[in-house]
């Protein structure tokens, strides 16, 4: 024990701002497949709506189906716009020692998380990401679920380079 234990007051203006990071934005590409996703979301459910009016009994006989169906649309059209802007907001950055993962509209999420709590990362490309030569990398770390971070939008090559950098930074760690 010959280390003197020190327990120094932090200041506030000590502390680095994670604020003024570049944030680099998702691949503009990545908005496709999410308006795909959206497309066919939207297209079982009107199929699925339009069913109902007919199907069930008590839709047959209200008078506002017209209110009903426009609403219907509003809310659909609102949807995509939300999708739209809240894409723009979602951005990332790598640093030496942590990932920082920014998202959301009406309520902005900032996300740090040191590579030292990084339990492993896993590679995910959906059908439509494929596509478009998109993939995604999801951080498990090791507080559980509600710590974890999913990062989608990057071009393929960028993800396994991203995922090869924050590897062997865990593995530095792991054999100190």
């Amino acid at each position: 024990m010959s280390e003197k234990f020190s327990n120094e007051k932090i200041f506030v203006k000590n502390i680095p701002e994670y604020d003024n990071e570049q944030i680099t934005p998702i691949e503009k590409d990545y908005y496709n497949v999410i308006a795909i996703n959206t497309v066919i979301t939207f297209l079982i459910f009107t199929v699925a709506y339009f069913i109902s009016l007919n199907a069930f009994e008590f839709l047959r006989k209200i008078e506002f189906k017209l209110l009903l169906t426009v609403c219907y649309f509003i809310f659909w059209f609102f949807l995509f716009i939300h999708g739209w802007y809240a894409f723009k907001k979602r951005g990332y950055c790598f640093r030496e020692h942590d990932v920082i993962y920014k998202f959301g509209l009406l309520e902005e999420t900032v996300v740090l998380i040191p590579f030292n709590r990084i339990q492993h990362i896993a590679l995910h490309q959906g059908i439509f990401s494929r596509i478009y030569g998109l993939a995604s990398l999801q951080f498990y770390t090791a507080g559980g679920s509600t710590t974890d971070i999913n990062i989608k939008g990057f071009k393929l090559e960028d993800a396994k380079k991203f995922k090869e950098f924050v590897s062997n930074k865990i593995e530095k760690i792991k054999s100190k």
